[in-house]
């Protein structure tokens, strides 16, 4: 592992290529133009270059083409025993990130569950995709059943140069 740098799991990344689609035009664009024809799953790839690829997905698609991306990531995540609710999913998306990502200054995920056990607070300071997370935090409910309202909270979006994003999840 290097330590030195921030890196992102291939196998996170090619959550994009499932979600289009590998013979998908879009796909291939994308690919070709950051200097790869491929994602490898079990490769290491430098952090900020994976995460330009999900902005350049949302400037050339939209920022809904992003959230179907993290809808993707959770359909095909392996998920540890013990994660069997909307709560464990959520409660462990900066665990899950941990596994994904490595290096300084990646940032992290934290998660708090509310009184009533059907809301959550989640703070996002890892660098990113706004519409990634919003999507990995719907896909985590979807997981287990669950059409969450997700609000973005006041303070800024991370898109937009704030350092956080916050957002309040209720189903």
């Amino acid at each position: 592992m290097n330590v030195e740098k921030a890196e992102y799991f291939g196998a996170a990344l090619n959550s994009f290529v499932l979600a289009f689609g590998e013979s998908n035009h879009l796909v291939r664009k994308i690919l070709a133009d950051a200097g790869v024809d491929r994602i490898d799953p079990d490769r290491w790839y430098d952090y900020d270059w994976a995460i330009s690829i999900y902005g350049r997905i949302a400037r050339e698609v939209g920022a809904a083409a992003v959230a179907a991306v993290g809808r993707k990531m959770i359909e095909t995540a392996v998920f540890p025993p013990g994660i069997d609710s909307v709560q464990a999913v959520l409660m462990s998306l900066g665990a899950a990130f941990k596994l994904n990502a490595r290096g300084p200054g990646i940032g992290d995920i934290f998660c708090t569950i509310e009184d009533d056990g059907h809301s959550a607070t989640i703070v996002r300071t890892q660098k990113g995709s706004c519409a990634l997370n919003i999507g990995i935090i719907a896909g985590g409910c979807a997981r287990y059943g669950v059409q969450a309202l997700i609000e973005h909270g006041a303070g800024g979006c991370q898109d937009q140069g704030a350092p956080t994003c916050l957002y309040h999840v209720s189903w």
